[in-house]
């Protein structure tokens, strides 16, 4: 398609009531539309904000988990020496009975074989997760609210 003729159907769908001309010939394709009285540009340029800035915040949240993550691993390799207990199930990680509750355990604190280390609420049900091991926490590796998947290193334990 030459360009006179691009110019000519131009001015042709300028003369017309037509609001929108999309061409395909050959290969070639070519799209014009016109504003309707009152429409502005403005929400189009707003929605692609929108969109930028969703992607962007989802490219910051991915970088986080891998920070996570990373820090995860890095703590499970650099504490090889210590005792991993690990979650059984997948579930929300509590380590207090009650928002107004002291902490099963804290780090430092000594605990035996069988104490309560935390909650994990799985489908509303309250899950105790119990030391399989007598020793000393080194590290509490979840907070309040986080999601603990099967397998996931909740504490480090130093036995005894």
């Amino acid at each position: 398609m030459e360009l006179n003729d691009i110019l000519l159907l131009l001015e042709k769908f300028e003369a017309s009531d037509l609001t929108t001309l999309r061409v395909k010939l050959k290969g070639d394709e070519f799209s014009a539309g016109r504003l309707q009285q009152g429409e502005d540009l403005q929400p189009s340029v707003q929605n692609e904000t929108k969109v930028k800035r969703s992607f962007v915040q989802e490219k910051e949240e991915k970088k986080s988990d891998k920070a996570i993550e990373n820090k995860q691993e890095e703590a499970e390799a650099s504490d090889d020496l210590y005792q991993k207990i690990t979650s059984p199930i997948v579930g929300t990680f509590y380590s207090r009975p009650s928002e107004n509750e002291e902490p099963f355990v804290k780090v430092g604190q000594k605990v035996k074989k069988g104490d309560v280390l935390c909650i994990l609420e799985a489908m509303k049900i309250m899950n105790e997760i119990k030391s399989s091991h007598d020793g000393t926490i080194r590290k509490v590796l979840l907070s309040d609210g986080d999601m603990a998947d099967f397998g996931k290193v909740l504490f480090l334990l130093e036995e005894d």
